[in-house]
């Protein structure tokens, strides 16, 4: 866009220097069609152009002074080509006399057809305007800045202020052609139209550019708005703006000011109900690899670190505070709606807070903030999302719908650096993820089980007939540190297992070390279900390892037998305890009987000793009384 810009610039200044040194010297000679040969024969002197007249020259002095030309032609650089340079069909504008001797001109709209400009850069470098930019020596009776400024160095007090009836450009073309670069530029047309132009006062402005350059750029560029600049605030507001780029429409307000500062402050509020970044950009939509897949690859090499160049002084300087609001926007193929951008900037701390907005039956709040104020740039992003449909999102975004389900996520992550590497390694934050009703798609929790089992009984696997692993609930969360994401609170719940896990993913290696304990659970039939069988409640680990492209996911077959047999000899020692205890049981219930039996013929004879002894007592009262009575 800079070099659009700068052609743009260069090609319009030169016409417009080309066009006032004619209108000053029309002025001069005022019957210029009577000195038309004289100015092309100066025109070539001095430049060794041909300047070439193709209709008459009509010069007005009074009320109003000015001139209309006709067609008229600017030949090209030697080695150029025959092709002019410059070449217009009309052009006209005029001054109002009596304004002039007041000092507040008033110019009448400047009007022009068919300009045609041809720039062009040869192989060796050389434009075709170099020969019309090269400077004169100062004449020795040219007065100095400092006699014509005064001694002080001030500029004189001394201020035209006027109207200016406007612009009217009309088919306006250029063509810049770098043979050197290999690039070519051109505009197919450029028309600029303005109303009545006033200091401090608003006026209407229309603007259409048509344009292509090479590298399949082609756009069309429509303008409308009501445009104000105040000179002593040095404030340039763009009001009721409508922006059209090929498609994309966009409008509302966007204002200019402080334009002493090295950046200019920057107020906006601008709305668009469909923004296609693809379209944009012909970024081509995502497609699902279905190439030939290999369960074992080479690791993959690691990507040259990348420098992220910041313009540092320019992100310190910006000051901007806006709000863009998009109805529509697709970009990466991705489709989200009522986008509200907050874009805020200044003291050196850029921030997009908060950014909203609702994709794949969601909802997402991101709040993201570039600091600059040291010598390393500082990141930090806060982020929520809420009922996405991720496995929709997946599909559109790589053509890959590797998970599904409904997720809530949040992560808040902070790094610093200006290497890719420097900012994976200085990677903080934390990360929780959820995700309900959804599958684990390309992998098969319960096959791999099987096929291990399988194996251990030297039988086959089993078909494999859905590569998936479906569940009610997918929960995750873990922290961020130096880089590495560490977690131990996996929690699957589906209809056949349930699985918890633990480790973590090195984001500076991109590899990943997580084990999945799986437990087997009740008879199901459906996801390739038989009823459960003696590995039910039994902990199965599955190791999912190596780099992030290409992990190796594998039923450790070691550790599940060590289980197994752990699991075994628990139950074992289960059973043998059980069995003591019951015999324990036995025989202290045998005790007990023994014991009771004992104390009741304890009992029992206790009380034959107590009745003998009351036999005892009562037969020696007997006695007593037997003898008494004989007595």
């Amino acid at each position: 866009m800079k070099k659009v810009i700068r052609y743009l610039v260069i090609g319009l200044g030169a016409a417009i220097v080309f066009l006032v040194a004619s209108v000053a010297i029309f002025v001069a000679v005022f019957d210029a069609n009577a000195y038309k040969q004289d100015l092309s024969d100066l025109v070539r002197e001095q430049t060794g152009r041909e300047l070439q007249f193709h209709g008459d020259v009509d010069l007005t002095i009074y009320p109003a002074l000015g001139m209309k030309l006709g067609a008229m032609s600017l030949s090209n650089a030697e080695g150029f080509g025959a092709q002019p340079m410059i070449k217009v069909k009309a052009v006209s504008i005029s001054v109002d006399v009596a304004s002039l001797i007041t000092l507040a001109p008033e110019i009448d709209k400047l009007v022009m057809r068919d300009l045609e400009i041809n720039l062009i850069t040869n192989k060796a470098g050389v434009t075709n305007w170099d020969d019309l930019l090269q400077p004169s020596a100062p004449a020795d009776d040219e007065p100095k800045a400092a006699e014509t400024e005064g001694e002080t160095g001030e500029k004189p007090d001394f201020e035209i202020k006027g109207a200016f009836g406007g612009l009217d450009l009309e088919n306006i073309k250029l063509l810049w052609l770098d043979e050197q670069a290999g690039d070519r530029f051109e505009i197919v047309d450029l028309d600029l139209g303005t109303g009545r132009i006033e200091p401090n006062k608003p006026f209407p402005l229309t603007l259409h550019l048509d344009a292509s350059a090479s590298g399949d750029l082609d756009i069309v560029f429509d303008l409308k708005s009501q445009i104000e600049y105040l000179i002593d605030k040095q404030q340039l507001t763009l009001s009721d703006m409508a922006l059209a780029l090929n498609e994309f429409e966009i409008g509302g307000r966007l204002q200019l000011s402080d334009f002493a500062k090295p950046t200019p402050a920057l107020r906006f509020d601008l709305a668009s109900q469909n923004l296609d970044v693809d379209a944009l950009l012909g970024t081509p939509p995502a497609v699902a690899d279905s190439g030939p897949q290999t369960s074992q690859q080479e690791p993959a090499e690691p990507a040259e670190d990348v420098k992220i160049e910041l313009p540092m002084q320019t992100l310190r300087d910006l000051d901007i505070d806006g709000k863009i609001s998009l109805a529509q926007v697709k970009a990466q193929n991705l489709h989200v709606s009522d986008v509200v951008i907050v874009v805020k900037a200044q003291n050196g701390v850029v921030g997009l807070k908060p950014v909203t907005l609702n994709m794949y039956d969601g909802k997402v709040e991101t709040a993201v903030a570039i600091d600059v104020k040291s010598s390393t740039p500082k990141y930090s992003i806060d982020e929520s999302l809420q009922a996405v449909q991720v496995g929709d999102l997946l599909k559109d975004y790589t053509g890959e719908e590797t998970i599904s389900g409904s997720l809530n996520a949040e992560a808040n992550l902070t790094t610093s650096g200006e290497w890719l590497s420097e900012l994976k390694r200085n990677s903080n934050g934390s990360l929780k993820l959820a995700f309900l009703d959804g599958a684990l798609n390309g992998f098969n929790v319960r096959h791999s089980i099987d096929s291990a089992k399988a194996k251990l009984s030297g039988k086959e696997s089993p078909p494999l007939e859905n590569l998936k692993t479906d569940f009610s609930s997918l929960s995750l969360s873990g922290v961020i540190r130096n880089g590495v994401f560490s977690s131990n609170d996996l929690d699957l719940q589906a209809p056949l297992l349930r699985a918890s896990g633990r480790g973590s993913a090195d984001l500076n290696n991109e590899t990943v070390d997580y084990q999945v304990d799986t437990k087997l659970v009740g008879s199901v039939k459906g996801q390739e279900g038989e009823a459960a069988d003696e590995l039910a409640g039994l902990a199965i680990p599955v190791s999912i390892k190596g780099p992030f492209a290409d992990p190796k996911i594998d039923v450790l077959l070691d550790e599940m037998l060590k289980a197994r047999a752990d699991a075994e000899k628990e139950a074992l020692k289960a059973k043998a305890d059980a069995e003591k205890a019951k015999l324990k049981a036995e025989i202290e219930a045998e005790k007990k009987k023994i014991a009771d039996q004992l104390e009741a013929e304890k009992k029992a004879l206790a009380e034959s000793k107590k009745l003998e002894a009351e036999k005892d007592k009562l037969k020696q009262k007997l006695e007593d009384k037997l003898n008494k009575l004989f007595d």
